[in-house]
């Protein structure tokens, strides 16, 4: 059980970290605004990596939800159930929904963004940012530690449940 909740410390430190993007993010629109309406210059660069920024922080939030159990459930009956109920409703959800998903959604997210590096892909517009393929694999990177952090809260949500059963072997 250490090692879980050394995963789940670890996810959680890095969303600490990340979070710190937001500030950076505020400088940067800050410096956008400051930029196109009081000197009259503009990037459309700058803007692509406003939004990624904005995508990356988002994306890799995933995980740091799952570990801090703060994710959005819509369950209207989850709050009246009992505790081995809701955390039975939480495992099944985890490995049934959850987990398939995520392995597809990485599938995926591979091909999309290998074909982005093999095209040395970039933006369409003039002045944006090139090397497409790096925010492509932050999709990839995010649902990797999304799956780790699912995998990490099903084994607590397992030992959880064995505890409440008093099978603690």
């Amino acid at each position: 059980m250490n090692f879980v909740q050394n995963i789940e410390k670890q996810i959680i430190a890095l969303g600490h970290a990340i979070s710190w993007l937001a500030l950076f993010l505020v400088a940067i629109v800050c410096l956008s605004v400051f930029l196109r309406y009081v000197l009259g210059l503009s990037s459309l660069g700058f803007d692509e990596l406003q939004w990624h920024i904005y995508s990356f922080g988002f994306m890799m939030g995933f995980s740091y939800c799952t570990s801090m159990e703060t994710h959005v459930r819509n369950d209207l009956f989850y709050s009246k159930f009992s505790e081995k109920t809701k955390l039975w409703i939480d495992l099944v959800s985890h490995l049934v929904v959850l987990l398939p998903f995520i392995i597809v959604i990485i599938y995926h997210a591979w091909f999309f963004m290998m074909r982005a590096y093999v095209t040395a892909e970039g933006s369409i517009d003039p002045g944006g940012l090139p090397h497409r393929w790096i925010i492509k694999s932050v999709l990839v990177l995010s649902f990797v530690l999304f799956g780790i952090a699912t995998v990490a809260r099903s084994i607590a949500i397992v030992a959880k449940l064995r505890k409440l059963t008093g099978d603690a072997n």
